[in-house]
């Protein structure tokens, strides 16, 4: 019997076209005023997009806030732009905050497959549906970087875009570099690091182990565990094992710092590392995103696993109920 019953490979591959798709979908669609902050509101898989939105934006004038949870922050007022992202269109969470940015008379824009969300929010930009909401992350990114484009907020250069897919494209190198690690990473718990500037990719790495390959793994990020988790190795054993996400443009500090790390941490356990490929940020960031990919795929072929359905996940959603049913 197959293990990957919903063809998550195949989902994973085709990656750079759902990129591609997803950058055309916002086209003509802009938001009116200034915005003095932009809110990305979400749960899970379809709350990445806002952690890699404020990666991006980290030396723009316009703050980020990304938001888990069924309130938006007190600041939140008419010239708030909040992108409102929910995969299904029916997450609690989100619908709970999206009708509190709908108070505070915030820009509203939806980004969503379907559900209650798209029936309710007048701004929505519709994405394909059928997939899991974690797979879907260009079509849950790149269409807030489009509406931030044509409203001026951001400029995004065509050069940056084409690095990132001419990175990209090369699927078969990033199939089986990500094969491979997952051999090394076999039977062990994953802790990925990164810079604090890049944590988000390595928060994306960990849950994509988590729902892909159904087993544990964590993150933090440099130099942060440094002042603690570091105090932790006293007591690690061989059941772990170390990813570090080095990057060319983190500081230089940082880099001494796990240079320092690697050697503590071989000590006690494998480390491996990821280099970020590409000069422009949106590469680096895509590059070791769709790396990470296939390295939990291939940790849940590993430990036998079908990598598509999150059954606990659902049970829980179920056992909750639905907050917003009718009738």
């Amino acid at each position: 019997m197959p293990l990957d019953n919903e063809n998550m490979l195949g989902v994973i591959k085709n990656f750079p076209s759902q990129c591609k798709e997803a950058l055309s979908l916002p086209e003509g669609s802009s938001v009116p005023g200034e915005v003095r902050n932009i809110v990305v509101t979400g749960m899970g898989g379809s709350a990445v997009g806002g952690d890699l939105l404020k990666i991006y934006l980290r030396d723009s004038k316009i703050p980020v806030y990304v938001n888990r949870g069924y309130k938006v922050p007190k600041f939140v007022n008419e010239e708030s732009l909040v992108f409102v992202i929910s995969y299904s269109g029916n997450t609690e969470e989100t619908l709970s905050s999206y009708y509190d940015a709908h108070e505070k008379r915030a820009k509203i824009i939806g980004i969503t497959s379907g559900g209650k969300l798209a029936d309710e929010c007048d701004g929505v930009i519709k994405i394909p549906s059928g997939l899991q909401p974690r797979a879907a992350l260009g079509y849950l990114f790149f269409p807030m970087l489009g509406i931030l484009h044509n409203s001026n907020i951001v400029r995004v250069k065509n050069s940056e875009l084409n690095e990132m897919f001419d990175i990209l494209k090369n699927i078969g190198k990033f199939n089986e570099e990500g094969e491979a690690l997952s051999k090394k990473l076999r039977d062990k718990i994953p802790i990925i690091y990164a810079s604090e500037k890049l944590g988000a990719i390595a928060f994306r790495w960990k849950t994509q182990i988590n729902e892909n390959a159904k087993m544990p793994a964590f993150y933090n990020v440099f130099s942060e565990m440094n002042h603690n988790e570091i105090a932790g190795y006293q007591g690690m054993d061989g059941k772990f094992a170390a990813v570090l996400i080095r990057d060319k443009h983190d500081n230089d500090r940082v880099k001494r710092r796990m240079d320092i790390c690697r050697g503590i941490m071989e000590e006690r356990m494998n480390v491996e590392e990821v280099h970020t490929q590409g000069n422009s940020l949106l590469a680096r960031m895509f590059s070791t995103i769709y790396l990470g990919d296939f390295v939990s795929y291939y940790m849940a072929i590993w430990n036998r696993v079908d990598p598509s359905p999150v059954d606990i996940i659902e049970g829980m959603k179920k056992k909750l109920g639905n907050m917003f049913s009718t009738g």
